[in-house]
């Protein structure tokens, strides 16, 4: 095999780089020249460098099982931990394959263990959930070999955020208490990570409609993460936590929440985040019917994710758009706003968005006076959320379905609707 030096030249050469182009601004020719006639050895830190600008994995470079590999291993995991934070999911799935492939060489099971567990948060993430299962229950094993407790914590957890995606919400709440049981059994490196766990089992009692519950676990979260001063996570449980006292209708508790999430991601520049909050915020409003400045922040949040080619977050904010301008009567952008977030919801294949769109298209044609329409347009929605579960949505979707019937007095029509809305919220507090 080629030493390291001569592979980074070889490959500089392919590429038609100069040493000085390669070096960059951080590191001088003479050092490059060093470099690759192996008279000097790069820090681990330099070689991701070079492998990034080279275009080539690190491992790509280095001879198997030697201590600089493995150390690029763990430095791998660091950035993969990095992007993961930053909601670079497909970075992170490359940078966890990477530290993979390279403690696979020194047959170390501990990294390789944390590897898998992080490859498969990161494809969950990116919504590929059987490769994303089947990687962590193989780190899971691993872990349970080596006796990682601090592995097993977060293999909880990515079990969690899976059956999550899945809509399984009974298993995520159970997979989540059991991350958060691990946690505190042992001394984790990740002193946020329970945090998390408390912030996603918080998550799943919002979509199973029990807000205050939500509510009770994003506090527990927050107790657990103002002393990490970690501003990533405490801004990301403030959205949640005012997202649960706008379903619980305290918009001023609400809207003082989502704005320290919003300074939280503006100081941490995190555009993706500051999009989600324009939303949330924009929703509150919206509910607060302050319209004009609901639909402003709205057009913040679309400017951001068409900034960063955020196509699945722009979907939900045409969604929430296209209601509030239904709300100002604005009819025909409104019908333009919604025909773009379905486009995107079955280019991403989200169901859930889906149910929503149909919801909003049902109160546009019941503001345009097509009543025939509306009701066909709620009957939609109510099938498309009872077929996802979603016990709260088709009580809201058949309640809103029977005060229109109302409206246009059609009482006995109107009557199983609003008996069926009663019935599923108390299937929703019996989940």
């Amino acid at each position: 095999m080629a030493s390291l030096g001569k592979r980074i030249r070889a490959r500089r050469k392919e590429l038609g780089l100069t040493q000085q182009q390669l070096g960059g601004r951080e590191l001088t020719k003479g050092f490059i020249s060093l470099i690759e006639n192996d008279r000097a050895k790069p820090s681990v830190e330099t070689l991701i460098r070079l492998a990034g600008r080279l275009h080539r994995p690190v491992s790509y470079f280095l001879e198997q099982a030697t201590p600089l590999s493995l150390k690029a291993a763990l430095a791998s995991l660091s950035v993969a931990w990095v992007a993961v934070k930053q909601g670079d999911f497909t970075r992170a799935a490359e940078s966890f394959q990477e530290a993979l492939n390279l403690a696979k060489s020194h047959h170390d099971q501990s990294i390789e263990a944390e590897s898998h567990i992080g490859l498969g948060f990161a494809l969950a993430s990116l919504r590929q959930l059987d490769l994303a299962r089947q990687s962590v229950l193989r780190g899971k094993h691993l872990a349970e070999v080596t006796k990682a407790e601090q592995h097993l914590v977060r293999a909880s957890h990515v079990l969690g955020v899976i059956a999550y995606y899945e809509r399984n919400f009974r298993d995520a709440r159970e997979h989540f208490l059991e991350g958060f049981r691990r946690f505190r059994e042992v001394d984790h490196s990740d002193k946020g990570l329970g945090g998390i766990l408390l912030y996603n089992l918080g998550n799943t009692y919002m979509e199973l409609g029990e807000h205050a519950e939500a509510a009770r676990w994003y506090q527990k979260a927050l107790a657990l993460l103002e002393p990490t001063e970690d501003l990533h996570r405490l801004g990301l449980v403030y959205l949640q936590l005012g997202a649960t006292h706008r379903e619980r209708g305290d918009y001023d508790t609400a809207l003082s929440h989502l704005t320290r999430a919003e300074n939280l991601f503006g100081v941490l520049q995190d555009t993706r985040l500051l999009g989600s909050a324009h939303t949330s915020i924009g929703i509150t409003l919206l509910a607060r019917e302050e319209v004009d400045k609901a639909i402003s922040h709205l057009e913040e949040s679309l400017r951001i994710k068409e900034r960063i080619g955020d196509d699945a977050g722009r979907g939900r904010s045409l969604t929430e758009l296209g209601r509030a301008l239904t709300a100002k009567r604005a009819f025909p952008e409104a019908e333009k706003a919604l025909a773009e977030a379905d486009r995107l919801a079955k280019k991403f294949q989200d169901v859930t968005e889906a149910a929503r769109i149909r919801l909003a298209r049902a109160r546009l044609r019941s503001a345009m006076g097509q009543i025939q329409e509306a009701v066909r347009c709620y009957k939609q929605a109510i099938a498309s959320f009872e077929s996802l579960g979603m016990h709260t949505d088709v009580a809201n979707a058949c309640n809103a379905l029977g005060e229109l019937l109302l409206q246009h007095r059609r009482p006995s029509v109107a009557a199983p609707y609003l008996a069926r809305a009663l019935q599923e919220l108390r299937a929703s507090q019996a989940d």
